[in-house]
């Protein structure tokens, strides 16, 4: 008996350092200047077969739900992303290598990927995903259009989850004329900054392979907040 559960011991203490390297492997964005300040740059430098991009038309929509740090570079947001396929257009650019995805990140006001720049100008609005490192539950919504992330704040809250408006002042609240977000044709967006402990809960497992495989009550009561406001407010 003894034996039986130091054997329990030791397959646990595994599987929880394997967790830890799978985790370790997606850091979170830090401080320090990206590696590329454009595109071009990146994909003159890196194996395509380490990145995706990826754009689902959605006839009629007037919204482009996007991220461009999706996959392993800001870990949950293609998730989040994916989940309004069926409703709106959306694109991703996504990190898909073993480790190092944090070069693969360009800030979004020198985000100049072609395929995004050329979508989103087709779009009227645009919604954006994001991650942050916050050690707390907690959503950041900013964006050029304020009065409809002021009501996505609402409807977050409303539903028990920890949302604020991006202080202008932010380096968080993506209103600058050159960030990605804000090339639609109305100049209107809503960037969404999700801090890590919040979307590691949309999971029961935030290793990259199973995220799609593992969505919390959590995810799906978060992503319906949005959607609704999307639904009266974009259609």
């Amino acid at each position: 008996m003894r034996r039986f559960l130091l054997n329990v011991i030791l397959v646990l203490a595994i599987v929880l350092f394997i967790r830890y390297v799978h985790y370790s492997l997606e850091p979170e964005p830090s401080n320090q200047p990206d590696t590329y300040s454009n595109f071009s740059s990146l994909a003159e430098n890196e194996d395509p077969a380490d990145y995706d991009i990826s754009y689902q038309e959605k006839k009629g929509s007037k919204v482009l739900i996007m991220s461009p740090h999706g996959g392993r570079i800001e870990g949950g947001v293609s998730e989040l992303v994916r989940y309004f396929n069926d409703d709106y257009s959306t694109y991703l650019f996504e990190g898909l290598k073993s480790h190092d995805n944090q070069t693969l990140h360009i800030t979004s006001t020198n985000f100049d990927e072609p395929l995004a720049e050329e979508k989103i100008k087709e779009h009227q609005y645009v919604v954006a995903f994001h991650g942050y490192k916050g050690e707390n539950k907690n959503t950041l919504v900013g964006g050029t259009d304020r009065k409809r992330a002021k009501m996505i704040v609402r409807a977050l809250e409303k539903r028990g989850f920890s949302a604020e408006l991006a202080s202008s002042q932010s380096g968080l609240a993506g209103l600058s004329a050159d960030n990605i977000n804000n090339q639609g044709e109305t100049g209107l967006s809503i960037q969404l900054e999700i801090s890590r402990e919040q979307r590691e809960a949309f999971f029961d497992d935030f290793y990259y392979k199973d995220r799609k495989y593992t969505k919390t009550s959590e995810f799906y009561s978060y992503v319906r907040a949005i959607k609704h406001v999307l639904e009266k407010e974009y259609s």
